[in-house]
């Protein structure tokens, strides 16, 4: 048993250009930082979501570089600004995370597709997308996934995230 095996957040992302899909990652798992372990333990057990959360959302954002169980919004690495980019808000609520469902005898919330369009020039080089608790480095964050391989997001290039997460 792996250390987060109670914890299963996969993501797709697709890269999108002149409506084409030229690039997809399709039910990846990410890592669960330490961070975010504290966070959901503390939230749920404790009552203290306020802690981690300013507003009702997550963030999903983009990154370049390595992220480790240790890494926090603070020290993560090659986050891009411009262009279009910013942390893409997702409502905490049946809103953000419309679907609620049973996957292989446990309960998963899906997220809500979101996407950002890269405009004025491009976003990147990114390699990784993460889950964060703010807009800003003041909040937690949650977990990240390595794409695999390096992308730049040019002008027009739009990239969307799913996220479907259980407690096994």
């Amino acid at each position: 048993m792996h250390k987060h095996d109670w914890y299963d957040c996969r993501w797709t992302i697709r890269h999108i250009r002149k409506r084409e899909v030229i690039w997809e990652i399709s039910d990846k798992r990410n890592i669960l930082v330490d961070e975010g372990e504290k966070a959901i333990v503390d939230t749920f057990f404790r009552n203290n979501g306020s802690t981690y959360f300013a507003a009702s959302n997550f963030y999903i954002g983009l990154y370049d570089g390595v992220v480790a169980e240790s890494t926090v919004l603070a020290t993560l690495p090659g986050e891009p600004s411009g262009n279009g980019y910013s942390r893409q808000a997702v409502a905490r609520s049946s809103v953000g995370f419309p679907t609620l469902e049973q996957n292989e005898g446990n309960w998963r919330v899906v997220s809500k597709s979101l996407s950002l369009t890269a405009s004025g020039g491009s976003i990147g080089p990114v390699n990784g997308a993460f889950l964060g608790t703010s807009s800003d480095d003041a909040g937690s964050l949650i977990g990240a996934i390595a794409m695999g391989v390096e992308r730049t997001i040019l002008t027009g290039d739009t990239v969307t995230f799913q996220l479907k997460i259980k407690i096994k």
